[in-house]
């Protein structure tokens, strides 16, 4: 073997890469063959022309093993890189976990986050919801089926049938915000009548900034059997925007009352019974008197505990129903009547005092 060619085979014994060991054989196969050939006449030329390519050889094998060596440490910087990502991901993951947690544990014990809606959402929900400068904008909320619906036409002194009434139904009948004006004259009131919360299609937690219900001036959160927990965050969110005035309502008032009346009478008693002798109409009267007073302190006593339980401002709950409230708003007297007046008057008294302040 020609001496030349000892150092280039050592050389070539480290490469490993298959494209390095394939370009290593074509070199010694180039200068096997010109061994074989020493003693021809035109050694001399196919001589240096097998060095020259030995040297393009050796210089191709240098650039290979730079390139795989290069890609190697490419390869290993990605991987690490990579694990460093995954283990940043890991981390955010065990974070995000936790505040979750954490948020899910102060929901219950009572501390909701406080969630602040941009400019771009006041701006766009009052579009929506035709804002207009100069008027009081109130809106009436509530558990499905607590009786929005007929509390909005009711304090406008419509019943159900008159045109402009609100649509009302046993089962929630407001599938969006819907707006309704005052019909009185120079009212500067205006009604909205919102999608029942609580519901699968409205959860409690979104339910205060999905609706836009920061835009108000005045909320009225209106309640049926009993202070829901949808009911006490509406009233936890009207605290944390101190513009938004709110009051909560307790409706079917009469409802109730002649429920309780008629469980207390003896069995099989029918309220409707036309052929009711008198004795026993008026202890049914009597014992609906007293009942209904049964039912105002404890309507009182259940909100002022659920108040308290929630960590929320002592706040009067009004009671109603819709048919005294109609006959307040038309002036005129009903036997059913309890906190209908009190209720125009604070409302009233509350639209006033945000017109003189030009809020």
């Amino acid at each position: 073997m020609l001496p030349f060619l000892v150092p280039l085979a050592a050389y070539l014994t480290p490469l490993a890469t298959p494209v390095v060991v394939s370009t290593a054989a074509v070199v010694v196969s180039t200068a096997s063959a010109v061994a074989v050939h020493w003693s021809s006449s035109s050694t001399r030329a196919k001589l240096f022309e097998a060095e020259q390519e030995i040297e393009s050889l050796t210089r191709s094998i240098d650039e290979t093993r730079k390139k795989a060596t290069n890609a190697d440490g490419n390869a290993q910087i990605a991987l690490d890189r990579l694990e460093d990502l995954q283990r940043l991901a890991a981390e955010a993951g065990r974070r995000a976990e936790e505040a979750r947690l954490y948020i899910e544990r102060k929901w219950f014990e009572g501390v909701r986050p406080e969630c602040r809606p941009s400019e771009e959402d006041i701006t766009r929900m009052k579009s929506q919801y035709h804002y207009s400068p100069g008027f009081i904008h109130i809106a009436v909320v509530g558990s499905a089926g607590a009786g929005k619906s007929s509390f909005i036409n009711a304090v406008r002194g419509l019943s159900k049938n008159d045109p402009g009434a609100a649509p009302t139904g046993i089962v929630e009948t407001t599938a969006t915000v819907t707006r309704y004006a005052d019909p009185h004259k120079d009212s500067c009131m205006v009604w909205y009548d919102v999608p029942g919360s609580g519901t699968p299609n409205v959860p409690d937690w979104q339910y205060f900034n999905d609706k836009g219900l920061y835009i108000f001036d005045c909320i009225i959160v209106l309640t049926d059997n009993r202070v829901l927990e949808s009911d006490l965050a509406i009233l936890r969110a009207c605290e944390q925007f101190k513009n938004i005035d709110a009051f909560i309502l307790r409706s079917k008032s009469d409802q109730h009352i002649n429920n309780m009346a008629c469980e207390k009478m003896p069995q099989g008693f029918d309220p409707c019974d036309p052929d009711m002798d008198a004795e026993t109409r008026s202890h049914f009267l009597l014992t609906k008197l007293e009942e209904r007073q049964r039912f105002i302190e404890e309507t009182s006593q259940n909100v002022e505990m659920h108040l308290e339980r929630g960590k929320l401002l002592p706040k009067k709950v009004y009671v109603i129903c819709m048919d005294a409230m109609v006959a307040t708003m038309r002036q005129i007297r009903s036997s059913k009547a309890i906190d209908e007046a009190d209720l125009l008057s604070d409302v009233r008294g509350c639209v006033l005092r945000r017109l003189q302040s030009g809020w």
